[in-house]
């Protein structure tokens, strides 16, 4: 007997689970991101947002097989905010599937949501995945957008290396000569870290930013300030003129396994103060790119969004690069209208 219930561990056996259910399935097949215990903690387990009630295992005899997280979130629906969530890593141990574990947990989640007035679960589902078929047949769920990236290899020839995609590695090959490392140049003077006085003015950048959205991941100032800091996780920079912040631009790294392991900047939030210069924009950019390279990065990559303006990541030496995924909607009634055209700001989870 399988008993869903909310999660009763914590960041590190959350990643241990995950990483080696994901290693067992996909790990010959494509490039997996390593769930480190440190993102959880961040992500999850110390938000000060984030709590239990969206966070389910699946437990046989008080063994963990399964489990299903969401991130309490405020999410864009049109032109209002609702309460709903950011789901991802839902995963059942090989061994226990064929139980019918994942539907549990979906029903668990879409119940709790219902309880609490959630209207929907935004998630991106990747191609190739058990997850995509699951979806699939869920009466709840709706696949909207393909997902597509900007990504900036900084060491081209060990992408290459790494890479178990024969059409990857081609595209790394073809455009290494477009890779210049034009960036290490970029001054730095007016750019510095983020500090928790800056908070104010960045909350007044993401809200500039969002306004061509109408569906996506949605900002509080108490959400936003966990963002941009805690414990050297994210790491978050800003340009800054007679004491006014003119724009942030703030990542994370994380590990990929495939042949071998790549480190990547995942640049979550990239904002601009209105008419500032497009040389200041890439200037800060770029400044963050020299940060990502000091952290041991081997490429950096952020959502097509229309948050973020392809000028920009032309001119700052950023390709369009194939995302392989979906963006997913799990609605908690058949009442939640969906934008006819959405134009989505998410994030790479």
């Amino acid at each position: 007997m399988v008993e869903i219930r909310s999660f009763d561990g914590d960041a590190k056996e959350a990643s241990l689970f995950l990483n080696g259910v994901w290693q067992r399935t996909y790990g010959a097949k494509m490039g997996l991101t390593l769930w480190d215990e440190r993102f959880f903690d961040w992500l999850l387990f110390s938000n000060p947002l984030a709590d239990r009630d969206y966070m389910l295992g699946a437990y046989s005899k008080n063994k963990l097989v399964g489990v299903f997280f969401a991130e309490p979130a405020k999410i864009q629906l049109g032109q209002r905010q609702v309460d709903g969530t950011y789901g991802s890593w839902a995963t059942v141990a090989p061994e226990s599937r064929g139980q019918g574990i994942a539907v549990k947990m979906s029903d668990e989640m879409l119940s709790r949501h219902r309880e609490r007035g959630a209207a929907l679960t935004l998630a991106c589902v990747s191609d190739g995945t058990l997850g995509q078929a699951f979806w699939g047949r869920r009466s709840h769920a709706r696949y909207l957008n393909g997902l597509s990236l900007w990504l900036y290899t900084f060491d081209s020839r060990k992408a290459i290396r790494w890479s178990l995609s024969a059409t990857e590695r081609a595209f790394l090959t073809l455009t290494q000569p477009f890779q210049r490392r034009r960036f290490e140049g970029a001054r730095t003077d007016g750019i510095r870290a983020y500090q928790p006085k800056d908070l104010p003015q960045c909350m007044t950048l993401v809200q500039k930013m969002m306004s061509p959205v109408n569906l996506g991941y949605a900002y509080t100032t108490e959400r936003l300030a966990h963002q941009l800091q805690y414990r050297q996780v994210p790491r978050t920079f800003v340009l800054e003129r007679d004491g006014v912040i003119q724009g942030m631009v703030n990542y994370y790294t994380l590990q990929m396994t495939a042949r071998g392991l790549l480190t990547s900047g995942l640049v979550d939030l990239i904002a601009f103060k209105e008419g500032l210069p497009l040389s200041e924009q890439r200037r800060l950019l770029w400044v963050a790119m020299q940060d990502m390279v000091a952290q041991g990065a081997d490429c950096a990559a952020i959502l097509h969004s229309p948050c973020t303006p392809a000028s920009l990541m032309l001119r700052s030496g950023w390709l369009p690069f194939p995302g392989g995924a979906r963006v997913t909607c799990l609605l908690s009634s058949p009442d939640v209208e969906l934008p006819a055209s959405p134009r989505v700001f998410m994030h790479l989870r």
